[in-house]
């Protein structure tokens, strides 16, 4: 695994999400109607050069797969669901502008800040968690295998996006 030294919040490109979501359907939506973009937390690993991207859920209920956020007093608000990552190409991010949403929605806005600064807070054991979560999608007998995304082939369907050879 490669080292990541820093996170940032993404929202990814819905229509590269709507091809990976071709090869696994575990791959969570981004856009849902009437409501904010899903963003994308990340990078929280890196395998090989490929970079991985957890989304954001405001599911707080504790799970070996899941890394829970909490705000300042402590209290869990959101989370980052690790077995549902997927790698994720540069090209297809545009970065959180944090400041631009607290002058749009200030109370959105400031949620987002403290949920990402909680991230950036505890960075190491969010990567420890997602590495956990990778390796057990390697170990066919682990007891949640199979209960995440399909890595590899994610990995592979990323490179042929890369490379112009999606269907």
């Amino acid at each position: 695994m490669d080292v990541v030294d820093k996170i940032q919040f993404y929202y990814v490109a819905p229509d590269y999400i709507a091809y990976l979501k071709t090869v696994d359907a575990r791959v969570p939506d981004v856009v849902y109607p009437g409501r904010h973009k899903k963003m994308l937390c990340g990078a929280v690993l890196q395998v090989n050069g490929i970079s991985y991207y957890a989304p954001l859920s405001h599911n707080t209920s504790p799970s070996s797969t899941n890394f829970i956020i909490k705000n300042s007093k402590g209290k869990p608000v959101a989370s980052l669901r690790l077995q549902y990552m997927v790698p994720v190409p540069q090209n297809v991010l545009s970065a959180l502008d944090i400041p631009r949403l607290i002058k749009q929605d200030v109370k959105y806005g400031r949620l987002v800040l403290e949920e990402y600064q909680y991230c950036a807070n505890n960075l190491d054991k969010l990567l420890r968690k997602a590495n956990r979560v990778y390796l057990i999608s390697q170990t066919p007998n682990h007891f949640l295998y199979g209960h995440h995304c399909n890595f590899a082939a994610l990995e592979a369907a990323m490179l042929k996006y890369q490379n112009g050879k999606q269907p």
